[in-house]
Formats: structure tokens, sequence, C-alpha cells
């Protein structure tokens, strides 16, 4: 009998560690305010891109947001504030990479071609 119930709590522990997602979006309400959190569970650093789409908030969140995020820790990605006397909600996407990759763009002033009249 004490075998099935260890087999049984092993399971348990088991499918429940296995279903904790790798990079979740956390949402902290407060009074005036909703702020939103991504958390990396992993050991690795992990990229994110979040692009959220408000409607009802005072700051026009449009923008994506692309950030870095360390192993085992929470980000601070957005604040959003809501209007006085209407409804707001949001929706989101949130795209997970393993790396950031690094684009070089050379802005040198000599290498542009102006096309100049005079």
């Amino acid at each position: 009998m004490k075998r099935v119930l260890w087999a049984i709590l092993l399971m348990i522990s088991y499918f429940s560690y296995a279903q904790q997602k790798e990079v979740v979006l956390i949402e902290k309400k407060q009074k005036k305010r909703t702020v939103l959190y991504v958390q990396n569970n992993t050991n690795t650093s992990k990229s994110v891109f979040l692009k959220v789409n408000p409607t009802g908030y005072r700051r026009s969140a449009q923008r994506p947001i692309i950030k870095k995020i360390p192993p085992n820790d929470t980000v601070q990605m957005l604040i959003l504030i809501p209007l006085s006397d209407v409804e707001s909600k949001y929706t989101y996407d949130l795209i997970v990479n393993d790396e950031l990759e690094t684009i070089d763009v050379n802005h040198n002033k000599a290498s542009r071609k102006r096309d100049s009249v005079f």
C-alpha cells in the first residue's frame, strides 16, 4: 500500500513539474495601473518579443518590446495606465527565442550618396 501511495505522489509531482512553462507573462494589477512582467523559468537566457495591443489605456503601447531575460529572473516590460470611465483590455503576442541576434549597422556619413542639384 505504501508503494502505491509513493508511486502516485511521485507521478503527481513529476507531471506538475513537467507542465511548468519556460517563459510566462505575469500581470500585476495595482490600484491605478497594470504592470506586465516576463518571467524566465529556465537556466539559460532568453530573448523575448512582446507586442501589446491595448484599448482603454492612457499609454499607447503599440511599439514592440524586445528584451533579453536572464535565467530564472523576472523583468518588467510595460506599465499600462487605464483611462477613467472606459473599459480597459489588451491582447498580446509573446515570442520567445533562445538568443538575441545582434545586427551591426554602419552609419557612416561618408558612405551616403546624396543627390544634390547644386
